[in-house]
């Protein structure tokens, strides 16, 4: 199984991931022995240490729902079968039963085996540090012994009541192999806790993104591309859930990359040398099957790539995007490579190839996603968003919207207490939940504009009257360390708009007269165009439409005042590569004992035996780990 797990021995990290083993360490001597044992675990607790250094939490992806035993022909060769049988395992008529697709489904509903999972859960919690857990076809999870989901089973209650996992992310895949009553996407229980400890697989996002990108027609599918975009509140606002609960994705390690998404229309997996993996992909080969030597299909394929991008992290919600998407790795057209390897491998120098190319354009992404937090990482509803197009009769795919900030607080003219925070400095990653806002059923009056397209040269912002005025370096910095910030009683905090064009036909999008627009993203441009890295790249968008080509997507950005312009590229940190790398590669050059906890804390074996970051004894009890 080369996804990195199996469902065998629950407590042990995947042995073969050890550094240390497979450069050939241990053997020899009694204690020789005992670090080779020991080499995997004192491993993964120091990988787990030195992410949480970088501010990188880790949730691990674990599989309760069935166990290894009795496949590929053997019976019984582990122990869960021959302990209690019928207490680890959903049984009918003396026989295992099949909700997962892999046999054995687990019986996690059994007071046994629930506390087996709890103890197991804990284990990589509180031993190994871990942040969170994401559930393998959770639906499973919650069977009772004959087979029914119940909508209040034993396990999620302990686990969502456990104050030894008070501190811990629970993400559930919700649904299993049974349809339609193991599909439970915005209904998965919350364990009756004060608060809804589960987020979800958005199973609806992804398939509603890739209708609507790939350009299926039909009217109620850009209602429901809508809703996604706005966090899904039909599936869990009613359940107490925020938008945070959506676990936004286009593409996972089950199914296709997103290459292989608008590379192929059928799978490709014959070399599993089974029948295995979804038939239904809901994907578009964009004119050719597999690899291709077409210019318009391969700009194509590349623009849609980044449609699907622009889609993710412009969408309320948590977006989660799988390893190697970024630079646009291919299996393929293999939609379930759990027993290939290579196939699996993450390419660097195919990534340093896309240096300039899909990574920039999805490093961009992310940092202005992170630089406009109050309208993306939302905790609630309350978003000040007009939709920029009135025809929702209308099948063919085109959607406009016009996202709001938040009116700065302090008095008009005076001086501003939420200034516009430097993007690319630590402060500016804070997402937190801004309230006061109210769903807008109309644009508020905006001033005439002047109706003439000219460019806006680096630098510079564009008034509406036509004049120019230097955009400072003093523009950039944070609110910490501007002292005094004078607003315009006409001051107009900036808006975002949105548009995607999944359709095979040009089509306008209307420019809101009286604000001054600037295209920050056009995915129809090559790179460097298709995104900027700071507002001042912007160029200036006037007149009152701007024509999209098919299947493109653009966000323009609307700005009155210098003080709001943003700095993209310094987001992503790019520059401390060199000095992470060195980092990791003195981490991994450690002596195995070293590691070893050490009178509460981890010591360092170099620096003169720092000690780092110190884990207290009553660390597992809080709600916050420490990093």
């Amino acid at each position: 199984n080369y996804w990195g797990y199996s469902t065998v021995s629950f407590f042990t990290p995947m042995q073969r991931f050890s550094a240390r083993l497979c450069s050939g360490g241990g053997g020899g001597g009694g204690e020789d022995r005992a670090t080779k044992v020991c080499a995997a675990a004192v491993e993964f607790k120091t990988l787990v240490r030195e992410l949480h250094r970088h501010g990188i939490e880790v949730v691990l992806d674990v599989v309760f729902n069935h166990t290894g035993e009795g496949s590929w022909g053997e019976s019984n060769w582990h122990s869960l079968s021959a302990v209690a049988e019928s207490h680890y395992y959903l049984m009918s008529k003396g026989h295992h039963t099949n909700y997962t697709g892999c046999g054995n489904t687990v019986n996690g509903n059994n007071p046994l085996c629930t506390e087996w999972i709890l103890e197991c859960v804990r284990y990589w919690a509180l031993e190994m540090r871990v942040d969170g857990f994401r559930f393998d076809l959770a639906a499973s999870l919650l069977r009772g012994q004959d087979g029914q989901i119940s909508p209040d089973p034993l396990l999620v209650r302990r686990l969502a009541n456990d104050p030894l996992l008070a501190h811990v992310k629970f993400i559930a895949e919700p649904w299993d192999c049974s349809w339609p009553d193991g599909y439970l996407v915005g209904s998965f229980p919350s364990g009756g806790g004060e608060q809804h400890r589960f987020a979800e697989w958005n199973g609806k996002f992804r398939d509603t993104v890739r209708r609507f990108i790939k350009g299926d027609e039909g009217v109620s599918l850009k209602g429901d591309f809508a809703s996604r975009i706005c966090g899904s509140a039909d599936l869990y606002k009613d359940g107490g859930r925020g938008p945070c609960h959506s676990i936004n994705f286009i593409t996972a390690h089950d199914g296709f990359t997103l290459r292989d998404l608008v590379s192929f229309h059928n799978k490709m997996n014959s070399n599993n040398a089974e029948e295995s993996g979804d038939d239904n992909n809901i994907s578009w080969n964009c004119g050719e099957e597999g690899e291709s030597v077409n210019p318009e299909v391969l700009l194509l394929r590349e623009r849609q790539m980044r449609n699907f991008m622009a889609a993710l992290f412009l969408a309320a919600g948590t977006p989660m995007l799988i390893c190697g998407d970024e630079y646009g790795r291919s299996q393929g057209g293999n939609n379930n490579t759990w027993c290939q390897d290579a196939v699996n491998w993450f390419s660097w120098d195919a990534c340093t190839a896309e240096e300039q190319g899909l990574v920039r354009f999805c490093r961009l992404l992310i940092a202005l996603r992170k630089s406009h937090s109050e309208l993306f990482a939302r905790e609630d509803y309350e978003r000040n968003i007009t939709w920029n197009h009135d025809n929702w009769e209308d099948p063919y795919n085109f959607l406009s919207f016009i996202l709001e900030m938040p009116q700065p607080k302090g008095p008009v003219g005076g001086l501003s207490d939420t200034a516009s925070t430097a993007v690319g400095s630590p402060e500016s990653f804070i997402g937190e939940s801004v309230g006061g806002f109210t769903c807008a059923a109309s644009p508020s009056p905006h001033r005439q504009g002047n109706g003439v397209s000219t460019p806006c040269t680096p630098g510079t912002i564009a008034e509406s009257d036509g004049s120019t005025s230097r955009v400072s370096q003093d523009s950039r910095v944070t609110q910490a360390s501007r002292p005094s910030l004078r607003r315009s009683a006409a001051y107009r905090p900036p808006s975002l708009l949105v548009a995607f064009n999944a359709g095979h036909l040009a089509h306008p999008c209307h420019l809101p007269p009286g604000d001054t627009w600037y295209r920050l993203v056009d995915t129809h441009l090559e790179a460097p165009m298709d995104i900027c890295e700071s507002d001042e790249e912007a160029q200036i968008i006037a007149g009152e439409s701007y024509l999209m080509t098919p299947y493109s997507c653009v966000v323009l950005k609307s700005l009155s005042a210098p003080e709001d312009v943003f700095f993209y590229g310094g987001v992503a940190e790019c520059g401390r590569e060199g000095e992470i790398e060195e980092e990791l590669r003195r981490v991994a050059s450690r002596g195995l004992e070293a590691e070893l906890l050490a009178d509460g804390g981890y010591q360092e074996a170099m620096g003169g035996g720092e000690v780092a970051v110190p884990f207290p004894s009553t660390w597992a009890a809080s709600r916050t780990p420490p990093l």
